[in-house]
């Protein structure tokens, strides 16, 4: 019983697979925050829940102009084929020695999840704000960091393996530590077309 349900999901996949891209149902991705938090001298104190709410709001926006045009079903679903949470911090220990991570994913099968951290985008936010940024501008600032963060993650999620870019201006840039995550308009370079083959334009 346990081979004809392997087989009959292998037969499903393949099926799915095999159909035009634009014949098959959008991809489904979700987006979500894990519960967080935040302070510093720069806010004035903690961020209040205004301010989450805020930060929430301007991250889904940025994953929506990021994947504007695409066919693919944004959502808070915990479910969906391709999942990005935001936690509170991300910390790697490799080669013996602790580092505060932007994000990481975990590939499988057909989808996969991936995790971005608060607090890096937080702080790194601060660090590449301008001189006296009105602070309902820095909150923003930290909303776009996180889910330009995000999509950078769904796109390893969808299938972009590089890591390599050196568009600064891109969302598969090579690393977060810069301004222009927080701050001006971003693009896909690289990893746009893979995009398209792997889940086709609206």
């Amino acid at each position: 019983m346990k081979f004809a349900v392997i087989a009959s999901l292998l037969a499903t996949a393949t099926a799915w697979v095999l159909l035009p891209i634009g014949q098959r149902p959008a991809a489904t991705a979700g987006f979500w925050f894990e519960p967080v938090s935040y302070e510093s001298r720069v806010l004035g104190g903690s961020l209040t829940a205004a301010d989450l709410d805020a930060i929430a709001r301007v991250a889904r926006e940025e994953l929506a102009i990021a994947f504007d045009g695409f066919r693919i079903a944004l959502s808070d679903r915990r479910d969906a084929r391709y999942r990005v949470r935001v936690v509170q911090e991300l910390v790697s220990e490799a080669m013996h020695r602790k580092t505060w991570i932007a994000g990481h994913t975990f590939v499988s099968g057909f989808g996969g999840a991936g995790e971005v951290s608060f607090l890096y985008f937080a702080s790194g936010a601060q660090v590449y704000a301008p001189p006296d940024l009105p602070r309902p501008e820095l909150i923003a600032a930290i909303g776009r960091g996180i889910g330009r963060g995000a999509a950078h993650e769904f796109a390893h999620l969808i299938g972009y393996a590089a890591h390599a870019s050196r568009d600064r201006g891109s969302y598969e840039y090579h690393a977060a530590s810069r301004p222009e995550q927080y701050f001006g308009p971003m693009h896909w370079g690289e990893a746009g077309p893979v995009l398209e083959q792997r889940i086709g334009r609206k």
